[in-house]
């Protein structure tokens, strides 16, 4: 197998003495992944950090006498106006829906006397509130104003009914402080299973197409392939050297994204309220991913190569592969939208989609062995069949030189 050899190592030579090709495979993807989570992690800390400290503007009609005493948490922080009795309410509806007011709120004219002179079968006092959900300083002020409320609203059932532990029937996890029972691991492999699974698919694949048409079709197209099968070479060691080659590149590059997206998620986590969130993988798991990620290189890499053998120019064979880049992407993005656990048996003899499934079920621990073999055996095999279709185009005249 020297010719395999000698071909690999030159295939490999190519790529790393291009600095171009150096940096869009190995730079560029750390540069991007860290500037984009970094930034999504910053704006998320800063908005949250503007909601908080923002100043709500309210306006409140027939705001009771007692209100300001009971709910000082929120009247005490915000900029608090008072309409009268009469006054319309036309002009804060426009302020709420323009973003300029935050909340409206509508006492009943005689709320106080309602309360205080209420009997069985009265009608229940109403207070309407009025905000705009797509604002976000006008929805936390409505949260914080409904919290403050239910306060003022146990002191006047206190007032009325004395000891609010006579209409109280139970609570629930008041005296519990362990009422959570869960797999730490797990728990952070769920999030991990949503995203990394759609990202190593899709990164995997757009390693190997960019890769897989330059060098094949492009080197069909520039004409350097037809010198090189005309050497003492196999044609099946030429084959097989170009998709080693091509498979180790795309590992490589999806590795770099893979690195450079650990690196980068904590400092968005932060914003998603799981700043404490610990990954840890036994050598199991590492060799089941380190598996499965090399065995979808491989027919990645059969796919793409077998497109680029066929195709004449890189313009064609990149209008063949888009096709086969739309359905990674829509593998990919079942696994986001789909559970982690409870697949069908038969989910796993679907090449690429098993791969995407599988990942998941890594990170939350829940990939039975035999569904891993499954996985491994369909994936290896399916691109060790179109590996042999390759092997037998490149014997093709008419095929390789686009007779």
């Amino acid at each position: 197998m020297n010719g395999t050899k000698a071909i690999y190592c030159k295939e490999l030579k190519r790529v790393f003495k291009d600095s171009k090709m150096i940096f869009s495979l190995f730079i560029l993807p750390v540069v991007l992944m860290v500037g984009i989570y970094s930034l999504m992690g910053y704006l998320g800390n800063k908005e949250s950090q503007n909601t908080k400290e923002h100043v709500a503007t309210v306006s409140i009609q027939n705001a009771p006498e007692d209100m300001a005493g009971h709910m000082a948490d929120f009247i005490g922080k915000a900029n608090v106006s008072y309409l009268k009795a009469d006054e319309t309410l036309d002009a804060a509806k426009d302020d709420i829906y323009n973003g300029k007011l935050d909340l409206l709120v509508v006492f009943p004219q005689d709320f106080s006397q309602q309360i205080a002179n209420y009997k069985e079968g009265d009608p229940i006092p109403d207070i309407q509130t009025f905000y705009n959900p797509s604002e976000n300083y006008s929805q936390h002020a409505h949260d914080e104003f409904t919290t403050s409320l239910n306060g003022y609203q146990k002191a006047l059932l206190a007032d009325r009914l004395g000891n609010l532990d006579m209409i109280t029937i139970f609570t629930i996890d008041n005296t519990n402080q362990n009422s959570i029972i869960q797999d730490d691991a797990k728990a952070s492999g769920q999030f991990l299973a949503m995203l990394l699974p759609y990202l190593v698919t899709i990164l995997l694949f757009a390693g190997t197409m960019s890769l897989g048409t330059d060098s094949i079709t492009g080197e069909k197209e520039r004409g350097t392939l037809a010198s090189m099968l005309v050497t003492p070479i196999s044609r099946f060691e030429i084959a097989l050297g170009k998709l080693l080659a091509l498979m180790t590149l795309s590992i490589m590059s999806a590795s770099v994204y893979i690195i450079a997206l650990t690196v980068s998620l904590p400092k968005s986590m932060a914003s998603m309220g799981a700043e404490n969130m610990t990954v840890t993988f036994t050598a199991g798991q590492i060799i089941m991913i380190a598996a499965i990620i090399i065995a979808l290189a491989f027919l990645y890499v059969a796919l793409v190569g077998i497109v680029s053998v066929f195709a004449r120019t890189v313009k064609e064979a990149a209008s063949y592969v888009t096709p086969l880049y739309i359905i990674v992407i829509v593998a990919g993005l079942f696994t986001m939208i789909s559970p982690s656990s409870g697949h069908a048996t038969y989910e796993y003899l679907i090449p690429i989609y098993n791969c995407s499934i599988a990942l998941g079920e890594i990170f939350t621990r829940e990939l039975t062995v035999l569904h891993f073999a499954m996985t491994l055996g369909i994936t290896v095999l399916v691109g060790g069949a179109v590996t042999a279709i390759i092997a037998k185009a490149f014997s093709s005249e008419r095929i390789m030189f686009n007779a």
